[in-house]
């Protein structure tokens, strides 16, 4: 059975950005059947663009910014296709048929509910050891990944209360628990251009921050929450003191009440076993840690060490079986 794939690209302030994004992924030599992009409230002259030079892209312009989460959330419930492609307005494939791989892996494993591209950024970062064979990852990047839309139907959509960031991981681990895989293609890259544009570096702290606890309140087992609370706060901390005095903590802490709120009314835990399994690939195999040598040439780990930001919890990954 060949599936179909509908892209869905949230957009805001970025114009230019998205032309070359869309440029792209219409060139693919497998197209997607529909595009719909959702613009999240700009005032960039998006509109006036998309319909000037893309007139058979489906575009929504949404009456205010509700961000990237709703929108995506909105692109999902629009959209037909048996697979759903997201890109970032600021990301496309590297190759032509790079969709194309993506499709057939999902095709020939029907345990696998998304798979999970490798993300190459402008500052030479690469999420995954090119050249490797796939393998099992507890998340997705938002700007790279193709989704099978009947285990997203049977998880449910994003928290529309994240926001903005986190909505990869709540998602991969409630897929996890249910039995699904998210598997890595480290041969089909996605470039991501990165813009500056709409990115704040303390907006961005507080809401992985705020969004690991929410998540941690609706998906982590019972027996585990006390101890997950503490690793993910104390985690999250250490990362923002290592940027310097910040008031994020504060912030965060200020916030508990709502975090709690959030939490408890999506509260769905998986199971012990499913959440143990996640934990264990979220410290070995998670997007943008390092691979294991074995996996790569000496060279390429020498670059990726030099590229690449810590991260609290991701230790040298392990290929899963």
């Amino acid at each position: 059975m060949t599936l179909t794939v509908s892209a869905v690209i949230a957009t805001y302030n970025r114009g230019p950005e998205l032309r070359i994004a869309l440029t792209r992924l219409m060139n693919q030599t497998t197209p997607p059947m529909e595009i719909i992009v959702i613009d999240d409230g700009s005032s960039d002259g998006t509109g006036a663009m998309m319909r000037a030079e893309f007139p058979t892209v489906r575009y929504v312009r949404q009456p205010h910014n509700g961000g990237l989460i709703l929108a995506r959330n909105f692109g999902f419930v629009n959209t037909t296709g048996d697979c759903i492609l997201s890109v970032d307005d600021d990301s496309w494939f590297e190759e032509p048929d790079g969709l194309a791989r993506c499709v057939a892996h999902l095709e020939r494993n029907p345990e696998v509910a998304a798979v999970a591209c490798n993300i190459e950024t402008r500052d030479g970062l690469v999420y995954f050891p090119k050249g490797a064979a796939p393998f099992d990852v507890p998340w997705y990047v938002g700007c790279g990944h193709l989704l099978r839309r009947s285990a997203v139907e049977q998880v449910g959509l994003y928290m529309p209360e994240l926001y903005r960031q986190g909505e990869e991981k709540d998602r991969c681990l409630r897929l996890v628990g249910a039995g699904y895989r998210v598997v890595a293609l480290p041969d089909v890259m996605v470039y991501h251009d990165k813009s500056e544009k709409g990115r704040k570096p303390g907006m961005e702290r507080f809401y992985n921050h705020r969004n690991d606890l929410i998540r941690e309140v609706a998906r982590c087992p019972s027996p585990l929450m006390a101890w997950r609370l503490a690793r993910s706060w104390a985690g999250n901390s250490w990362k923002n003191l290592r940027h310097g005095p910040r008031l994020t903590d504060l912030k965060v802490l200020l916030a508990l009440p709502q975090i709690l709120r959030i939490g408890l009314r999506h509260r769905a835990p998986v199971s012990v076993e499913a959440y143990n399994r996640w934990l264990h690939l979220a410290k070995t195999a998670a997007p943008a840690s390092a691979p294991p040598a074995e996996t790569m040439a000496a060279e390429t780990i020498v670059s990726r060490a030099a590229s690449r930001p810590v991260a609290a919890e991701r230790p040298s990954p392990a290929r899963s079986d």
